[in-house]
């Protein structure tokens, strides 16, 4: 079954809100920053609050409507729909694990957008293979000790808050438990933000822990079953991150078309060049399939009767084929331009160097194909 349609007041919103601020903070001077005011924006709207309950101050969206969100979101800057997807992952996670406590004295602060969480699961040697985390929190008392480090942190450095996943147990065991965590703590340090490809409005960095002390009120959902929490947001922020390769692709096939038709050579519009419309052909079909696959994930998602082996399987198709089909519609756009597309001045050769990294995050590509083809075949008499 398909999803209804995404809630087109929440989709209005998001869109002025891009056209009239996202263009403020497109420059150098926010390179490699979240900008806070913008997220403010975002907060006040409601965007914020996209994954936590109207109890709480938030709208409690469809996956639906946060999808068609993040997609509208990442046709202006991919930037922000990355560092606000984090943080409604994260939310889904006190919403759906936290304590009374944890739930009125943070999400009402996180829907309006006075604070911005991040998800700390990644580390130097534990990536796609979270069981073979390293970063400990050891009980002392009435308190955990926190020891290890992160990397390629979304927002770190710009975050309010960090859900920390740390192991509790010895290696052999399934002792992974999830953490809130506070900036300036004693022995919490992060690193400076790493220089990288694209997404300059999301900042990634590495966590630093020696010898953190947080109480024991900070554990985030059963002790020892970290790993059931981690696993439980990753379906819904494959969906999400599927939904900002299709807005990406989108802008970038708009923009080709824009080119194609204004363009002349040899006497005639690109556009009437035959090979030039197969590319455009091509591009077309690729999106439109990717869409109605991150549809389809989004209405597994929303359905109360989908197994957990089916959102397991229609999100990761949806992330890695959307993703592969940005980086293609992407590669083709800047060709399309020709010598245009290689410069900055025309935004293509970001839409490219940004698609390139939603084939790695949320589980690379090549881990996506490992679990579509686990489910398929452990279903096979």
């Amino acid at each position: 079954m398909f999803p209804s349609s995404p809630d087109p007041l929440v989709l209005e919103t998001i869109d002025r809100i891009c056209k009239n601020e996202i263009p403020r903070f497109q420059g150098e001077a926010h390179y490699n920053t979240v900008p806070r005011a913008l997220f403010k924006v975002f907060g006040d709207a409601g965007v914020a609050g996209l994954a936590v309950p109207e109890a709480f101050g938030g709208i409690a969206a469809s996956a639906s409507t946060s999808a068609a969100a993040f997609d509208l979101i990442s046709r202006y800057d991919m930037g922000p729909a990355i560092f606000i997807s984090v943080h409604a992952m994260a939310c889904g996670l006190i919403t759906r694990f936290g304590s009374a406590d944890q739930k009125s004295s943070l999400l009402p602060k996180l829907a309006s957008g006075d604070l911005l969480a991040a998800f700390a699961l990644t580390e130097p040697g534990a990536g796609s293979d979270a069981q073979s985390l390293t970063t400990e929190a050891v009980q002392d008392g009435a308190s955990f000790v926190l020891k290890g480090g992160k990397c390629y942190i979304t927002s770190a450095g710009f975050a309010d808050l960090y859900v920390v996943f740390a192991r509790t147990a010895d290696a052999s065991g399934s002792g992974i438990s999830a953490f809130l965590v506070p900036p300036g703590i004693e022995g919490f340090s992060i690193g400076s933000p790493e220089k990288k490809m694209g997404c300059e409005l999301s900042p990634i960095a590495s966590l630093f822990f020696d010898g953190a002390r947080v109480p024991a009120s900070a554990l985030l959902g059963p002790l020892h079953q970290g790993f059931k929490v981690a696993l439980s947001g990753l379906a819904g922020g494959r969906v999400n991150i599927a939904a900002c390769a299709n807005g990406l692709s989108r802008a970038a096939l708009d923009a080709a078309v824009r080119h194609l038709k204004e363009r002349r050579q040899f006497g005639r519009p690109l556009a009437e060049f035959q090979g030039l419309q197969f590319m455009v052909a091509d591009m077309h079909s690729r999106l439109e399939a990717s869409r109605l696959l991150t549809e389809r994930a989004a209405a597994d998602l929303d359905s109360p009767s989908a197994s957990i082996s089916s959102t397991r399987l229609s999100s990761s198709v949806a992330k890695c084929f959307a993703t592969d089909s940005a980086m293609s519609i992407t590669t083709d756009a800047v060709q399309l331009l020709g010598g245009a597309g290689y410069i900055r001045e025309y935004a293509v050769e970001r839409y490219m160097r940004d698609a390139k990294m939603l084939q790695i995050v949320e589980g690379s590509n090549q881990i996506q194909r490992m679990i579509i083809s686990r489910e398929l075949l452990d279903g096979q008499d």
